[in-house]
């Protein structure tokens, strides 16, 4: 038979003060793990994360300090964050280079564009010149009396 405790002689009471007791090293226990796991989730120093552990070994207050101190966020949660912040900059980066390089390529085609109508103007104005050399040179000869 197991011995009373806080002095309790019914066997009856005994028994459920020794569940409760039980119960509660179960859930201190239970405490102490959650804690180291949860402390080695956001915490990357391994110093600190025994501290917590330690703390917790008071039963249920140090928990309950930990989880009041504990940082925010798990570290693959700002893991997470600091990439998907870099990544954001990196595409913000590669859209600005990309939106100065369409407006260059379309100065670039404004360029040749007017290139290309100024070198049709001069093929124009060649091709009239040559047209007016060649129809002047037809008109002198019609406007002159065959002589046959």
């Amino acid at each position: 038979m197991l011995p009373a405790v806080l002095g309790i002689e019914n066997d009856g009471l005994n028994l459920a003060v020794n569940l409760l007791l039980l119960f509660l090293a179960i859930i201190w226990l239970a405490l102490i793990y959650w804690t180291y796991t949860d402390a080695r989730r956001r915490i990357a120093d391994s110093m600190l994360v025994g501290c917590a552990t330690a703390a917790s070994l008071f039963p249920f207050v140090g928990t309950v300090i930990y989880m009041i101190i504990r940082p925010p966020e798990f570290l693959e949660d700002a893991y997470e964050r600091e990439v998907s912040i870099e990544s954001s900059e990196t595409l913000i980066r590669v859209l600005k280079d990309l939106q100065a390089s369409q407006g260059e390529m379309h100065a670039s085609v404004q360029r040749l564009e007017q290139a290309m109508q100024a070198s049709r103007r001069r093929a124009a104005a060649r091709a009239a010149q040559q047209r007016e050399a060649s129809g002047g040179g037809e008109r002198q000869a019609a406007a002159e009396p065959r002589g046959t």
